[in-house]
């Protein structure tokens, strides 16, 4: 006998706040409402100062390590006052208070293979956004969505180094013996009493992110406070949403499901319609986010970076956001993606390499407005068309 669920009327104000907080924080969203307003916050990001990035902001605190002990000497904005990094510590805490508002927060550690694999694959990645002068946020998503061609280049390059990627973890899997998670119930299980807690924290971080918004506001750094503010809302949002790029790259050939392909697509669809007006509108610069690297940095880049991310599960902004979720994996490869991308940045900069591994192309600088907005747009939904064909036929699944 099947039941009916049927929605009670709430019977008092208490009752209604409840049904509220358990429709937003109960149950997790659709991961195509993130595509659609993860596109709509970096038009309104653009708009507001310039588009969203991560990698300079994760390459920022490598930076500020090296030239606190000396080993650098390079110029840079502190980190409490980096706009991407402030940018980077809100989703940090933005996922940190959605997790605990959803009691989900949890401390996941890992096998040392597994913590192996995240520093390998954050390297890989710190070396692949500096050639492709951005992560898949910077280098392909916002830089698709500004026009620039280094975007779709490095597109290319994600799912071939996605391919790569989890054919090496085929490989481990094949050939050796598999990681044991050892389970540690003080690291991997909260008593009821502290999980009833986590709700209260949660609030106390986002009441703590909202009061530093306003201090910055208040010393006249209100740019900065409203990046901090723009990465508590994508913290939160992408917790909720499990809005991953890492997904869209490497599920078709893991197991063929198009679900997240499909918000990425839809996603730089969106940006690349807003993108577009507020350029041609003059209301911001053309040239912004029309990265230098295509397309030899963007392909190459775009290639090692699909392999890092493979590896260690997530991409910059992934990392930040299960960072906060408590996954122990991904704070080593956010160390090791600061660390050595900030010292491969600095090589390839000090050896000329960073002006020889590529060029700016704008797509409306070779045809008109319309035209470049619809290679962009065709391209996606090849993309969304390919990956749905995949899901039914599993053509490209190589597990």
């Amino acid at each position: 006998m099947s039941e009916i669920n049927e929605v009670r009327e709430p019977e008092s104000l208490s009752d209604a706040i409840k049904n509220g907080y358990d429709s937003i924080f109960g149950k997790q969203w659709p991961i195509w409402v993130g595509g659609i307003l993860f596109g709509m916050i970096n038009v309104f990001m653009f708009a507001f100062e310039r588009p969203w990035s991560s990698a300079n902001g994760i390459r920022n605190w490598g930076n500020w390590f090296f030239n606190s002990l000396e080993v650098t000497d390079i110029t840079i904005i502190s980190p409490h006052l980096f706009s991407t990094s402030l940018l980077n510590f809100g989703i940090i805490a933005g996922a940190f208070a959605s997790a605990l508002l959803a009691k989900q927060f949890q401390i996941r550690m890992a096998p040392t293979r597994e913590l192996i694999k995240g520093l390998l694959g954050g390297a890989l990645m710190g070396i692949g956004s500096a050639l492709s002068f951005g992560c898949n946020i910077g280098g392909f998503f916002s830089a698709t969505s500004a026009l620039s061609l280094a975007g779709p280049a490095m597109m290319i390059g994600l799912i071939f180094g996605s391919f790569l990627g989890l054919k090496l973890l085929v490989w481990e899997i094949t050939y050796l013996s598999p990681a044991v998670l050892k389970k540690n119930s003080s690291a991997n299980k909260g008593d009821s009493s502290s999980i009833s807690q986590q709700p209260m924290i949660g609030f106390i971080i986002i009441l703590i992110g909202l009061g530093l918004v306003f201090t910055y506001d208040h010393f006249e750094y209100s740019t900065r406070g409203g990046f901090l503010l723009f990465g508590l809302i994508i913290g939160i949002l992408m917790q909720r949403t499990r809005f991953c790029f890492v997904r869209a790259f490497r599920d078709p050939f893991m197991t063929g499901e198009s679900e997240s392909t499909r918000a990425v697509a839809l996603a730089v669809i969106i940006g690349a319609v807003g993108f577009s007006i507020l350029k041609w509108t003059d209301l911001k610069d053309w040239e912004v986010f029309v990265s230098p690297g295509f397309w030899t940095g963007s392909l190459i880049g775009g290639t090692i970076f699909g392999v890092g991310m493979s590896l260690s599960g997530g991409c910059g902004t992934s990392s930040l956001w299960r960072a906060g979720e408590g996954q122990i994996k991904l704070w080593f490869s956010l160390l090791t993606f600061a660390l050595v991308g900030s010292l491969f940045r600095e090589w390839l900069d000090q050896s000329g390499w960073l002006m020889k591994i590529g060029e700016p192309v704008f797509l409306p600088d070779f045809m008109n407005w319309s035209l470049a907005l619809l290679c962009i747009v065709f391209i996606m939904i090849s993309w969304y068309i390919i990956a749905v064909w995949n899901d039914v036929h599993k053509k490209l699944v190589v597990i």
